[in-house]
């Protein structure tokens, strides 16, 4: 048997739309609506593309660890140099994107800087643990417990936290000069 992502994905949004219409009921704000969807469909899809699809029971391949850091980033380059492919540089490039927006999301949710810091890195821990704990249920290692993608998720979403903390500073301080010089 096999846990399709599609599947996941679609009861995920599924459960999305109940959720926007109970906050639509509820009378939430248009913006705080707009940030709770926007943020529930970015953790679909992380869920989504993580930890499925899933084999269960048959024949499975197990997927090997990696606990040396950097090894699989250059593993990753190496192959994609020694065979012409892209899949190296895309599957590395994908793991230092794919927390990109969280800082943005952990920005409206976590009221400190320090917190939002490590929201990012807990997150990418978790990710791992989870899919390590999904491993141990199904009785095989479907998926890499890697230590490069701690450090690339967690070096990309705090990279581009910080860019958007710093325009987002720059543009209140814009704002505050242009309010102050008009009065």
């Amino acid at each position: 048997m096999t846990i399709l992502r599609e599947g996941v994905l679609i009861i995920e949004i599924v459960l999305l739309v109940i959720c926007a219409v109970i906050m639509i009921i509820k009378k939430v704000r248009l913006s705080k609506l707009l940030l709770h969807l926007s943020f529930g469909l970015y953790l679909a899809v992380i869920i989504a593309v993580c930890f499925f699809p899933v084999h269960i029971g048959g024949i499975a391949e197990d997927v090997a660890n990696n606990f040396i850091p950097f090894k699989s980033i250059a593993d990753s380059i190496r192959d994609s140099v020694s065979t012409h492919t892209p899949y190296g540089f895309v599957s590395v490039f994908g793991n230092f994107v794919m927390l990109m927006p969280l800082g943005i999301f952990l920005h409206f949710y976590v009221k400190n800087f320090k917190g939002r810091l490590l929201g990012i890195f807990l997150f990418s821990v978790a990710i791992e643990a989870i899919q390590f704990i999904i491993g141990l249920i199904i009785g095989y290692n479907y998926r890499s417990i890697d230590i490069d993608d701690v450090l690339l998720n967690t070096l990309g979403g705090i990279i581009f936290y910080l860019i958007f903390y710093s325009a987002a500073k720059k543009l209140k301080k814009g704002q505050r000069n242009v309010y102050t010089d008009n009065h």
